[in-house]
């Protein structure tokens, strides 16, 4: 191969590895440094379960009003903070144990018509999935790709991995690690979403209304999920 050949394909190979953030400017950020989570920003759901801890913000599952039983944390930004079209990203640690689970999300402020969400979700392991919601004028719907796009020898329940949405007037796109992983193509049914985004993380209870059965150690309850920064460029 000669010089030229190999300085093209590097490129090629570099232009795969970089998000869509190289191009765009930096306008907000959140790396949870304080003591606690900025209330001006997020809003709360279960307080005894969202703490910052080394510079982390963590979702917790924490004990509800009967033995055994779990209450879920999730936070957003809802009605304080969102983003028009542009790119929002997070580094996140999700969950090694099954049978309960986890997200990442944005969606638009009102949730009406042309109206959008697009998502990531981990019921625990190292596998994680995607989904789009779209509400129009007739009725709302998730899609989701028929096969999962995320490589799955990756390890996002060992160590942390960058997830990020893009959404404009022609398509949504899904990145991880800087790399694309799906897109879905602006249509007819598929319509784009003029509104700003929110943001939100959750850690969702467990099934049965938060019944825990097989956890290792019930007294302790399931892990964490754990976000070390969030942006948003433009």
């Amino acid at each position: 191969m000669n010089s030229a050949r190999l300085f093209s394909v590097c490129l090629w190979l570099a232009s795969l590895q970089a998000g869509p953030e190289g191009s765009m400017k930096l306008v907000w950020s959140d790396e949870f440094n304080g003591k606690e989570l900025d209330k001006k920003v997020w809003n709360i759901s279960n307080a005894d379960g969202v703490r910052i801890v080394d510079g982390q913000l963590s979702l917790e599952i924490t004990p509800g009003s009967k033995p055994m039983f779990w209450r879920g944390s999730s936070v957003n930004t809802r009605g304080k903070y969102s983003s028009k079209v542009g790119y929002i990203e997070a580094s996140i640690l999700f969950l090694q144990t099954g049978g309960h689970g986890c997200g990442f999300g944005i969606g638009n402020e009102d949730g009406k018509a042309p109206a959008a969400g697009m998502g990531y979700g981990n019921g625990g392991g190292d596998s994680v999935g995607l989904n789009l919601w779209i509400v129009n004028e007739e009725r709302g719907r998730n899609l989701s790709p028929k096969e999962n796009p995320i490589p799955r020898d990756a390890t996002y329940s060992k160590k942390f991995h960058r997830f990020g949405f893009q959404w404009g007037p022609n398509d949504y796109r899904w990145y991880v690690d800087g790399r694309l992983a799906y897109t879905i193509r602006i249509s007819d049914k598929i319509p784009a979403t003029p509104k700003p985004m929110y943001i939100s993380f959750d850690h969702s209870r467990l099934p049965e209304a938060g019944l825990l059965k097989n956890f290792k150690d019930p007294k302790m309850g399931p892990e964490p999920m754990r976000v070390d920064w969030v942006k948003v460029y433009h």
